[in-house]
């Protein structure tokens, strides 16, 4: 118990620090590191026969990702420097595709061959999950408000973890997936709900106060609802990689808390979403 509150005493403020105060790149290194350490541990819990140079190829990747969009970001595209960002945004998923099939069919038919199914949880480990926790840093980066967008996957996600944990204990009964997380229940799961909605309509409160921002709260609780699903959704299909690979933490990065797809597992399913109702406009 002393371990998991010295996580959160000692965790929470440094997050809050580089999402906060920090200028945006400290804020793309940190998503950095979460990238990096997603991809390891996703393979070494769901990959067969991963081989060293794999796992240097697909951390690096993720990384290299991770910057990629951050530089595009930055970019003006318009007339010909347009196609210049489309090639920059391929390049780090074609590379590292073209480096896995090699390392596959190279290996083929040798004690040591590297499976479909590792290439394609590379795949996974080093772009797509990347690109997914890409969105921390440009909800940052958006505007007046991005000091303040950032926190809204991180209040989606914690809020609603705590009232559904509250919610479990105090009322859960019915299971809601006991093959992959048996200690979820639907009690719980609904308690998430109230919980990421409630967390938005308080950040729009604290938004509206330090920023100017005018919060329409009737979107803030549907983006809570609706997100917080995602995010129990995004927690249920970690969880079930663990379950196949038979392990109960993904690491221990964060000593008793788990690893890094422990603790950001809902985050990196609900904060793509968020940005999209950034875009959109609904938020």
């Amino acid at each position: 118990m002393l371990q998991r509150w010295l996580v959160v005493i000692i965790g929470l403020p440094l997050l809050l620090a580089a999402l906060l105060l920090c200028p945006d790149w400290v804020t793309v290194i940190v998503v950095c590191g979460i990238a990096a350490a997603a991809a390891y541990e996703l393979l070494h819990t769901a990959g067969k026969k991963v081989p060293k140079c794999v796992y240097a190829f697909t951390i690096l990747a993720a990384v290299a990702q991770e910057w990629v969009i951050y530089d595009a970001h930055t970019w003006q595209f318009y007339d010909s420097y347009q196609s210049v960002g489309m090639v920059r945004i391929l390049c780090v998923p074609l590379v590292l595709l073209t480096v896995l099939f090699f390392v596959a069919v190279k290996s083929y038919g040798t004690p040591n061959a590297m499976p479909f199914a590792d290439v394609a949880t590379a795949m996974m480990g080093g772009t797509v999950f990347p690109m997914m926790y890409s969105a921390i840093f440009l909800l940052r980066m958006d505007g007046l408000y991005g000091k303040m967008y950032v926190l809204l996957p991180f209040c989606v996600a914690f809020l609603g973890d705590s009232f559904a944990m509250y919610g479990g204990m105090l009322f859960g009964k019915r299971k809601m997936a006991p093959a992959v997380s048996p200690h979820k229940t639907w009690a719980g799961s609904v308690a998430g709900l109230i919980g990421s909605a409630l967390g938005l309509v308080l950040w729009g409160v604290v938004a509206r106060m330090w920023l100017g921002y005018e919060p329409n709260y009737l979107n803030l609780i549907l983006a809570g609802l609706v997100t917080n699903a995602i995010g129990q959704l995004g927690d249920l299909a970690m969880s079930l990689i663990k379950r196949e690979a038979g392990v109960k933490d993904y690491s221990h990065i964060f000593l008793t808390h788990g690893g890094m797809l422990d603790r950001f597992d809902s985050t990196l399913f609900i904060t793509p979403w968020i940005y999209l109702l950034v875009c959109a406009g609904m938020l």
